[in-house]
């Protein structure tokens, strides 16, 4: 099942950052982005920055070979750069666990990226190579594509099928667990209780619709 993940780094764990040393003000946002046999970095756009400098500063960063200019017009341009196979980071992460990045946007304080995964390993992955390189990681928001569908999958709501992804993605069902519920309910913008009885009524469902084999309908709701 295909699902939609939205990732924070810190400005200064890419290497599009270097943007941000000179240029606090500046946005930086990926365009196209299929990298081409490992070694092509996509096309991004740089706003609220001047023309001069751009290609000297980001050249000079070890994770490119090469930053070209592609096009400037009112504070805005587009660039292309050679990315260096190389350098192992979050360009990295991204190839070797298949993700299909949909979009990558950052300031000065973060990057925010939005990955499009078949199945949650491929997030998992992404998340152990980014912490085995010291590069902190925090999911924002994960969704499957076929939310809609989600409360008729195992009786789940789109709600407790979040919830639940979100908590085994993070680490709380491991031993030990890698994750508080605080945390968690952090991460969706909702209160710790909430995200607590959403996590019990899609376990009771989940169970309810499996190995309980009481059918596939559900009687629990969320709120």
């Amino acid at each position: 099942m295909a699902i939609i993940a939205e990732f924070t780094i810190p400005a200064e764990n890419f290497p599009l950052g270097r943007v941000f040393d000179d240029l606090p003000n500046a946005t930086v946002e990926i365009e196209r982005v299929v990298p081409t046999g490992q070694s092509h970095l996509p096309y991004f756009w740089v706003t609220d920055a001047p023309d001069d400098g751009i290609q000297d500063l980001l050249t000079a960063e070890a994770a490119f070979k090469s930053v070209t200019r592609i096009d400037y017009h009112e504070n805005q341009g587009l660039y292309r750069a050679m990315w260096n196979p190389e350098v192992k980071g979050v360009l990295t992460a991204i190839l070797d666990n298949d993700l299909t990045l949909l979009s990558a946007i950052g300031t000065h304080e973060q990057w925010t990226f939005e990955f499009r995964a078949e199945d949650s390993d491929q997030l998992s992955g992404f998340q152990q190579y980014c912490a085995a390189h010291d590069i902190n990681t925090q999911l924002t928001r994960l969704q499957s594509l076929a939310e809609l569908q989600a409360g008729d999958e195992y009786g789940l709501t789109a709600n407790q099928h979040e919830a639940l992804l979100l908590a085994f993605n993070e680490g709380y069902y491991d031993q030990p667990r890698e994750t508080d519920l605080e945390t968690l309910a952090n991460q969706l913008g909702i209160s710790r209780p909430s995200f607590a009885d959403r996590l019990r009524r899609g376990n009771h469902n989940l169970l309810k619709s499996t190995i309980a084999h009481r059918g596939s309908t559900a009687d629990d709701s969320d709120e």
